[in-house]
């Protein structure tokens, strides 16, 4: 018995504590270091560093992948991550979970999404009905108008006289379907942004000869350990999702390939609120955890932020629960239509409502939300904080409530 005992205590997988979790998902996520001064250097690290920033259209307060990088840098302007998109090239706009602003040297993984999606979006009804019933004459037709006029917006194509004006952001006209197609499936790449206006043009002409393609089984390799290089210690499903470029199925093949050639360690991972998860972890997390230094310098975080994306990972490893409010109803949103957490050492303290003002140059804060567990002075504190460094990020004067 106690044989029996003592081997099935060998046998189980070490607890990752959520402290230890959450300081290596902060430094992954570098949010644990004092922000340095933004330079294009620094701003291509850092992407690389995060493997990829989130594009999001809602512009209340900023871009989403602009907030990203004034959370982390000071000083940031638009302009610098501009450079490495549109001139050095350094990085490209794709699909992860969503669009997103991604490291250049990992082209070559995405050419397995571009053949994914040519299958998927052939067979697409919504996008086959924006196309039209000639849709293979008309993917060739905005191809040929790109080899021969160079760079394109939608705009640059003659709207069709039947479309009905102001019809909605997915009401596409069939060029711009075919230059959405020809983008998800590879063929053609941004060029540039007219204000947050897509401007197409092939995609050897921005990035050269497409790569190339890895196979599958490297693809996974890469994507498991990408991930766990980020999030430290993490759930099969959250390693697939890390780049949505593999199954969680996938992703566990691997994991537990690799943990039993001693590559990554197999772990049950704490959770606030509720029973252990089963998961992954790289090797060292504890010493790596350990020297995790974390920076107390408040910060409000964008929805899309890489530490908020995941709600469910947010809510056990930093009891925050958070929803993105903007698609909801104005009589049922609970805390307002664009709400940023607030980020101070290792805890999230608050969330503000708030959105700028830019005909007077400044940043309302309509609404300071404090959490349960923190001193409410505290809360305010770091909240006004965070809010004074993004008014002077974006340029703005700040109004801030009094209560």
């Amino acid at each position: 018995m106690y044989l029996r005992d003592v081997t099935k205590r060998l046998r189980e997988p070490d607890l990752v504590p959520v402290a230890a979790a959450r300081r290596l998902l902060l430094a992954g996520c570098v949010l644990n270091r004092a922000p340095a001064r933004a330079t294009k250097t620094r701003v291509i690290a850092l992407v690389r560093r995060l493997g990829f920033v989130q594009v999001d259209s809602i512009n209340s307060v900023e871009r989403a992948h602009h907030l990203i990088l004034h959370a982390r840098l000071d000083g940031y302007e638009p302009a610098h991550l501009a450079h490495h998109t549109e001139e050095s090239r350094t990085l490209f706009e794709h699909w992860t979970h969503d669009a997103s602003v991604i490291r250049s040297d990992w082209l070559p993984w995405w050419t397995h999404r571009f053949e994914r999606s040519r299958a998927r979006l052939r067979q697409n009804a919504w996008m086959r009905e924006r196309l039209g019933r000639n849709w293979r004459t008309t993917l060739a037709e905005v191809r040929s108008a790109l080899e021969e006029r160079g760079p394109l917006a939608t705009r640059d194509f003659p709207r069709p006289a039947e479309a009905r004006r102001g019809a909605g952001w997915w009401d596409w006209s069939p060029q711009k379907a075919a230059l959405e197609f020809l983008w998800r499936t590879g063929e053609v790449a941004i060029h540039a942004r007219r204000g947050f206006e897509k401007v197409y043009d092939l995609t050897e002409r921005v990035h050269g000869p497409m790569p190339e393609q890895p196979t599958r089984e490297e693809l996974i390799a890469w994507a498991c350990r990408s991930a766990l290089e980020r999030l430290g210690a993490a759930t099969t499903r959250e390693i697939a999702h890390f780049a949505w470029a593999i199954t969680p199925a996938e992703a566990g093949a691997w994991c537990a390939a690799a943990a039993r050639r001693g590559e990554i360690a197999e772990v049950a991972l704490e959770r606030l609120g509720r029973a252990t998860r089963p998961g992954f972890a790289r090797l060292g997390w504890r010493q790596a955890a350990a020297r995790v230094c974390i920076d107390d310098t408040p910060r409000a975080l964008a929805p899309f932020d890489p530490l908020i994306r995941e709600r469910g990972r947010l809510a056990e490893l930093f009891g925050f629960d958070y929803r993105f409010e903007a698609f909801v109803p104005a009589a049922k949103r609970v805390h307002g239509y664009y709400t940023m957490p607030v980020l101070a050492g290792e805890r999230l303290v608050a969330r503000l409502d708030l959105a700028c003002d830019r005909h007077v140059g400044l940043l309302r804060v309509d609404r300071v939300w404090t959490e349960n567990g923190i001193a409410l002075r505290t809360a305010r504190m770091a909240a006004r904080k965070s809010a004074a460094r993004l008014a002077g990020q974006l340029g703005q004067r700040l109004d801030f409530p009094a209560r």
